[in-house]
């Protein structure tokens, strides 16, 4: 019976339309069911700008130029482990392990993608140039952001350490770097200190990404009130023991910084030390003194002054023609001195022998004032301004000066 159904070709076309869908039906449920690395090739899609990552010892090289920076992957495969990239950390790796210093052409990688997905990278490969990095020594530059509060100022800031280390390409070991730290002072009334964090700029200011070290200083910013440096002047008391003189006088100091008001700074062209009490010396003496704070001053820089003063035996010098000046003369009247003769003087002086061997006559003046004086002959004193520790022997000098009209 069997024959007679194949010999009947209306059985036949069923039977093969038959085993013709039974075929299609396994292959279509093959192709469903393929694991592992079976792909469809109309499962697949494109993603843009894809960051490249070199991976390199960044501690000795720099890149100085990478070429392409982001890449175009085409993922092929089933759209269960497609979907899965756009959660996963997947990363195009540029491998600099074995790279040398200079140009380098090296082929780019896929990593961490999900399993069952291929990837094709376009284009496949970078092009990097490598330098070697290098150690230079900078100095830490402190700008102070704002104003410290009304009637204080921002002295020097000091930055601990005051130098660093940068790590550089050995293209920028030439180049003019500055590493700064920035502190806000603003309203400040007292000495600010942080910890600042540095940045490193090229001549022109653009921000560079190198390695410093340390990457944070401490800066202490002194806040003072206003102040002036100027000459300190001691004021000396009393005289040695007669017959002695003062040889030497040194000061530890002969500038003084004072802090006060600014208007009563202005006023100021020296500071006023404390009394040198000379009185009845016969030996070398030392001194240490406070400074006084006066009225309005609130701070001094010292605050204390060491003197030494050598004591010897005094020495005189006579000084011949010391010419005699007038001061305070009318212009409508003529003054003329008419003793001692000449107009000069003969001054006998004490002193300590080394003073008196550099004296002359021009270190010494004489003066006689005429000031409010009428016309007539008037007998006068002669006033001697002469040099420290030195003075005159005879206590009264006189001269007589006529005034006339002209």
């Amino acid at each position: 019976m069997m024959d007679k159904w194949l010999r009947n070709t209306n059985v036949v076309k069923v039977i093969a339309l038959m085993l013709g869908i039974l075929l299609w039906a396994v292959v279509h449920l093959d192709s469903k069911s393929t694991t592992g690395g079976g792909f469809s090739a109309a499962e697949e899609k494109e993603i843009y700008n894809v960051k490249v990552t070199p991976v390199f010892d960044g501690n000795k090289l720099h890149i100085e130029s990478m070429d392409p920076t982001e890449v175009m992957i085409r993922v092929q495969g089933k759209e269960a482990a497609l979907k899965k990239i756009a959660a996963t950390p997947y990363q195009i790796v540029l491998d600099l392990t074995n790279a040398k210093v200079g140009e380098n052409t090296v082929s780019l990688v896929a990593k961490d993608f999900p399993s069952g997905v291929k990837v094709s990278i376009f284009p496949p490969y970078a092009r990097v140039v490598l330098e070697e990095k290098q150690m230079k020594e900078v100095p830490v530059q402190v700008d102070l952001i704002g104003n410290p509060a009304n009637g204080f100022k921002a002295g020097q800031p000091v930055a601990k350490p005051g130098r660093v280390i940068l790590t550089v390409p050995s293209g920028l070991m030439d180049e003019a770097i500055t590493v700064k730290a920035e502190v806000n002072v603003d309203n400040a009334q007292s000495a600010v200190t942080k910890q600042v964090k540095l940045v490193a700029l090229d001549k022109n200011g653009k921000v560079l990404n190198v390695s410093i070290g340390p990457p944070v200083v401490d800066v202490e910013v002194p806040i003072t009130q206003p102040f002036k440096k100027m000459p300190m002047q001691l004021k000396i008391v009393g005289e040695p023991a007669p017959g002695y003189s003062v040889s030497a006088f040194q000061s530890s100091i002969d500038q003084i910084t004072v802090y006060g008001p600014q208007e009563l700074l202005n006023t100021l062209d020296f500071y006023e030390g404390p009394p040198i009490d000379l009185n009845g010396l016969k030996e070398n003496k030392d001194f240490t003194l406070d400074i006084p704070l006066k009225p309005r001053i609130t701070l001094l820089d010292p605050t204390k002054v060491e003197v030494k003063v050598q004591i010897v035996p005094s020495d005189k010098k006579t000084l011949e023609q010391v010419p005699i000046t007038i001061i305070g003369q009318n212009n409508n009247f003529d003054t003329k001195i008419k003793t001692p003769q000449g107009g000069t003087l003969n001054i006998t002086v004490e002193g300590s022998p080394a003073t008196l061997a550099k004296l002359k006559a021009q270190d010494i003046q004489a003066i006689v004032d005429v000031s409010n004086l009428p016309p007539g002959e008037h007998t006068v004193n002669v006033n001697l301004n002469l040099p420290q520790f030195v003075k005159k022997v005879e206590q009264d000098t006189k001269a007589v000066v006529e005034i006339t009209a002209k």
